[in-house]
C-alpha cells in the first residue's frame, strides 16, 4: 500500500496541446519530462479531470487557473484558482517536494488562466510566478494543511473566488453539495486525459464514514483539517490524477460561490467507490488573506515556512490494523472467515512494527510474521509490508503422531 498525494503525472502525448503554454517559459518547457499516470489500488492520489463529469465552460469556472511544473525529475500538472489579481491557491503537495522538503523554484511553474481548453491557451493566458509559497501548517507526510500559493509578477483578468471562513462552517455539513473541477484523468481504466475542462458534482460525507472509507489507503484522514466526498449510492463520481489544487466549491445561502475544499488526495485507482479528500479552507483561509493583503495591498509580508517531510510514528494499534488489511488482501475469505484470529504487535523503530499473527479456517492453521513500516518514497509516504505466513492441516500436525510427515505451506511477501 502506499500513501501518494494527489498530484498528476501524465504522458507527455497527453500534454502535447501545452507546447504554447510551456514555450513561455524555456526551462520550464525543457525540463517537464514524460510521467505516466498510475493507477495502482488502493493508493491514494491527485484528483484531477472529473471520472463521470461533463465538459464545462471558464464562463462556468472563471476563477480556475491550469498549472504545470516540475518537481524533482518528474512533470506534474495541478489545479488552482484565482483567489487575488496576483495569488493563486493550490495545493501544497503541488509546490512543494515532499522527499526533500524543498519548494519548486518560480521559474519551474507555469500558470495559463482564462481558459477551459488546453489546446487554445493563448500567450497572453500564461502568468509568469516570482514566488512559491506552502502553507506553514502543511504537513507533508500527513498531508494536512495541504496548501499552497503562487504569487504572480502581473494580475490576470481573472475574478477571485470567495474563500471559506468560520462563518462559513454549515456548508461542510454532512450532504451538501459540492462542486469540482479540473483537467486531469477522466478514464481510470486507460489514464486518458481530456484537454477540456470537466466538472461534477458530488455531496459531502459524514465524518466516521471518511476515516472508514480512507482507512484501507490513507490512516491520517482529520476532520478538523480535511471534508471528503462520496457519489454514494451510485458512485459514478470522483476526482483523479490532474486535480490536486483545483476547488470543492459549495454554494452560500445568497447563491455566492464559495471555495470550501482544495482537491488532496483519493485512491490510487481513482475509485469512485472511494472517498476524496479535500482540504478544509475555511482552515487556512485567514493565512491566505495575509499574503493577499501583501501582495495586492502592501500590508506586512507574513513569515515564509518551508513545511519538512518526517516519517511520522507508526503505532503498535495502526501496525495491527495494516497487518489485518495485509491477511485479508493475502488469503481473502480464508482470513476474512477465520477463527480465534489474534495479531500481536512489537515496535523496533519509530516507524517499524513486527507482528506475530495466527488464525485457523477449516483444517488449517494459520501462522506467521508480519513486518509493518512507513517510509518516504518518491515524493510519497508509504506504508509497506512484509511477511511471511505459513499453514499446515491442524488434524495432520497435531493429531496424527508423525508431524514431521505433514506438508507446510508458505506464503511471503
Amino acid at each position: 500500500m502506499t500513501i501518494r498525494p494527489n498530484e498528476a503525472k501524465l504522458n507527455r502525448s497527453a500534454r502535447r496541446a501545452l507546447v504554447p503554454l510551456l514555450a513561455a517559459f524555456a526551462l520550464l518547457g525543457a525540463l517537464v519530462l514524460s510521467a505516466t499516470a498510475t493507477a495502482d489500488a488502493p493508493n491514494p492520489t491527485a484528483t484531477g479531470s472529473v471520472i463521470g463529469g461533463h465538459n464545462a465552460s471558464i464562463s462556468e469556472f472563471p476563477s480556475l487557473a491550469f498549472i504545470e511544473g516540475v518537481q524533482a525529475t518528474a512533470g506534474y500538472a495541478c489545479t488552482g484558482t484565482v483567489v487575488a489579481p496576483r495569488v493563486v491557491l493550490t495545493a501544497g503537495h503541488c509546490v512543494e517536494d515532499i522527499e526533500s522538503s524543498s519548494i519548486v523554484e518560480p521559474g519551474l511553474i507555469a500558470v495559463a488562466t482564462g481558459v477551459s481548453n488546453l489546446t487554445k491557451i493563448k500567450q497572453a493566458q500564461v502568468s509568469q510566478v516570482e514566488k512559491v509559497l506552502a502553507y506553514p501548517g502543511f504537513d507533508p507526510t500527513k498531508l494536512h494543511g495541504d496548501a499552497g500559493l503562487l504569487i504572480l509578477t502581473e494580475p490576470v483578468a481573472a475574478p477571485p473566488i470567495a474563500l471559506a471562513t468560520s462563518a462559513d462552517a454549515a456548508l461542510y455539513e454532512a450532504g451538501d453539495q459540492l462542486t469540482v473541477a479540473g483537467w486531469g484523468i477522466d478514464n481510470r481504466n486507460t489514464g486518458h486525459a481530456p484537454n477540456q475542462l470537466q466538472s461534477a458534482t458530488v455531496p459531502v460525507e459524514e465524518a466516521q464514514r471518511c476515516r472508514e472509507g480512507t482507512k484501507r489507503y490513507y490512516p491520517f484522514f482529520d476532520s478538523s483539517r480535511q471534508v471528503c466526498a462520496l457519489d454514494a449510492p451510485t458512485f459514478h463520481i470522483t476526482t483523479c490524477h490532474g486535480d490536486s489544487g483545483g476547488p470543492a466549491i459549495a454554494m452560500r445561502p445568497d447563491g455566492t460561490p464559495v471555495e470550501i475544499g482544495i482537491t488532496s488526495l483519493g485512491d490510487g485507482s481513482c475509485n469512485p467507490a472511494s472517498p476524496a479528500v479535500f482540504t478544509r479552507v475555511d482552515q487556512i483561509s485567514s493565512w491566505v488573506q495575509s499574503w493577499i493583503d501583501a501582495v495586492e495591498s502592501g500590508g506586512p509580508i507574513p513569515k515564509v515556512t518551508v513545511p519538512k517531510a518526517h516519517i511520522p510514528l507508526l503505532t503498535r494499534e495502526r501496525a495491527e490494523e495494516i497487518s489485518g488489511i495485509a491477511m485479508e488482501e493475502a488469503f481473502g475469505p480464508k482470513f476474512v472467515h477465520g477463527q480465534e484470529k489474534t495479531i500481536k504487535c512489537q515496535r523496533l523503530t519509530k516507524a517499524r512494527v513486527k507482528c506475530g499473527v495466527t488464525w485457523f479456517q477449516g483444517p488449517d492453521d494459520y501462522f506467521g510474521k508480519v513486518t509493518v513500516f512507513f517510509a518516504i518514497r518518491h515524493n510519497v509516504v508509504l506504508a509497506g509490508v512484509h511477511y511471511t505466513v505459513n499453514w499446515v492441516n491442524d488434524q495432520c500436525y497435531f493429531h496424527s503422531g508423525n508431524p514431521q510427515s505433514c506438508r507446510i505451506e508458505t506464503k511471503k511477501k
